[in-house]
């Protein structure tokens, strides 16, 4: 069986908000690839299963389209904000028999993950509806957590402290199948046209930190993380919670 990786993306939505009693938010996420021939059948399928079965709670799913790499064309159906204790409530009869009857058949379903955002290594603007995200995983080196932990919370430090009008979220892969995947940060945008934005990042994080800061960080990130890939990923309104708000 042709092996597929999930791809975080988890998603977030502005729902990162969310966040319940349980303490965390946690995203489950399903890479689906559609067979040859059958993009509007499954399109179709998804839809009316999620309009059906997955619009409220923990049930609630988003559905983004891989733009770039080499997976692009697949689609991340991301579920949540949930938590462990939400896989202890079973899929109805009903529900898992409509999913085989008019995803299943159309799609080569990968393995489920999860991703759960790291506390306090958040910003999100307000009122931001993303439609665009890019995704970057990471690799932890050994022993290397706290010290990645603290180099990238500068960044996310700036951000919140520049009220940056892209939002910024790190999780950590629950469920990593050995593939280096241990952190996926994902940059949020409004739209495409976002992404053309010069923000001049690193001359403001230069100022906040001190000359020279930026290089310092790319120095320190280095040695504490690899870099494991990068995919851009776009939200599908028709098939999604968000989009039928």
């Amino acid at each position: 069986m042709k092996k597929l990786a999930l791809v975080l993306i988890l998603f977030i939505t502005c729902q990162l908000s969310a966040q319940d009693n349980s303490g965390y938010v946690m995203y489950s996420t399903i890479l689906l690839t559609p067979k040859s021939g059958h993009v509007k059948q499954l399109n179709d399928g998804l839809k009316a299963h999620n309009k059906k079965y997955h619009t409220e709670g923990a049930q609630q799913v988003n559905v983004w389209s891989i733009e770039s790499g080499p997976r692009a064309g697949s689609l991340v159906w991301v579920m949540g904000p949930m938590t462990w204790t939400d896989n202890d409530t079973k899929m109805s009869d009903a529900h898992s028999a409509d999913w085989t009857a008019n995803v299943g058949p159309h799609a080569d379903m990968g393995a489920w993950e999860y991703w759960k955002l790291v506390e306090g290594m958040t910003y999100a603007p307000e009122g931001q509806s993303a439609k665009v995200m890019q995704m970057r995983y990471f690799e932890i080196n050994e022993n290397k957590g706290n010290n990645a932990r603290h180099i990238f919370g500068t960044i996310v430090k700036a951000y919140k402290e520049l009220n940056m009008d892209i939002g910024l979220h790190v999780f950590t892969n629950q469920a990593n199948a050995g593939d280096g995947r241990d952190w996926g940060i994902i940059w949020m945008h409004d739209n495409w046209a976002s992404l053309d934005k010069d923000r001049n990042f690193t001359d403001k994080y230069n100022e906040m930190y001190g000359e020279n800061a930026w290089d310092e960080f790319w120095e320190n990130w280095n040695e504490a993380v690899n870099f494991k890939g990068m995919e851009i990923h776009s939200l599908i309104p028709e098939l999604s919670v968000s989009g039928s708000n």
